[in-house]
């Protein structure tokens, strides 16, 4: 893929035909809607041959051709790619940083995964024949209700289309409880080991009437005081599971330190969970926050548990 930076007076044609492509593409590409107006600034993918995006600090006495050729690059390369023009007077203040274009020479091999709200419809299979290439799906989400049951979820058109695009399906197990990630009910049902067996129970039968390959565990916004039950549940989910051929993964919040009792990310305690589950999908959205600028986007990104 290369990213094309929109200027003032671009259009999707004149975009398409610049790179030899056509406006459907760039539409599917970058999940446009066909009447979008281009925002000057906006990175757009485009069909083409795999580059990095690499910093490069401009210097003193750096100019337009002097960044290209230290990066071997053409003049048009760089100002496609990073949406800066010389001739319109676009400044390189020195210690600027801007994103250049780097070959990927060698590709290497990653898992992918996406999370899916079922509609129940064949939209799902549709849907997931058009994005292909993801390693896992994630159906969101088999919400754990008080008693230890699970909500029904809709899902057979997303298992259908997971199996026709080659993708490993995991049903996601929160406690969501239809308006947010309620703690008390999380507390509840971890602390009671009647309704935690149950509750697993409910999800074994579950993996084996569905069809999933495994489970996504997405507790959040759980008391820091409730971290060891967190760990345990998570270890007797795997020690049940496991046997059967399933595999877990958990989805946790991003952090940079362990505080076990900070209120948002106490609970989690990465190197118990990291040796317990298979891999962990880091919410790297959650640096952020709607009301907040923009910050990391909605990433939901596969560790292998080892490197935890």
């Amino acid at each position: 893929m290369y990213i094309y930076t929109v200027v003032a007076g671009d259009e999707l044609r004149t975009i398409a035909e610049l790179f030899g492509t056509t406006t459907r593409e760039l539409i599917r590409l970058n999940e446009l809607e066909s009447g979008d107006v281009l925002v000057q600034g906006l990175h757009l993918l485009v069909p083409g041959e795999p580059y990095l995006a690499v910093p490069y600090a401009v210097k003193t006495g750096d100019t337009y051709p002097a960044i290209a050729l230290k990066n071997d690059l053409s003049l048009g390369d760089l100002e496609k790619w990073t949406g800066l023009r010389e001739t319109k007077g676009d400044r390189l203040p020195v210690g600027r940083t801007v994103y250049v274009p780097k070959r990927i020479a060698t590709k290497k091999t990653i898992e992918t995964n996406g999370y899916l709200l079922p509609a129940g419809t064949n939209s799902d299979a549709e849907l997931l024949r058009d994005i292909g290439g993801l390693t896992y799906l994630n159906v969101f989400a088999y919400n754990a209700r008080a008693d230890g049951t699970l909500y029904p979820v809709r899902d057979e058109y997303a298992l259908r289309g997971a199996k026709s695009a080659g993708m490993t399906p995991m049903m996601t197990v929160t406690n969501f409880d239809g308006q947010n990630f309620n703690r008390e009910l999380a507390h509840t049902l971890m602390s009671n080991s009647s309704l935690k067996s149950k509750l697993l129970e409910n999800i074994i039968n579950t993996l084996r009437k569905r069809g999933y390959r495994g489970v996504n565990m997405d507790f959040e916004h759980l008391r820091p005081e409730d971290r060891s039950l967190y760990n345990q549940l998570v270890r007797e989910m795997a020690s049940r599971i496991r046997p059967e051929g399933y595999f877990i993964s958990a989805a946790l919040v991003p952090k940079t330190s362990d505080n076990p009792t900070d209120d948002r990310t106490g609970a989690f305690d990465y190197q118990t969970l990291g040796r317990t589950v298979d891999f962990v999908l880091l919410m790297s959205y959650e640096w952020g926050w709607v009301g907040g600028p923009p910050l990391a986007g909605i990433l939901q990104r596969a560790v292998k548990a080892r490197s935890v």
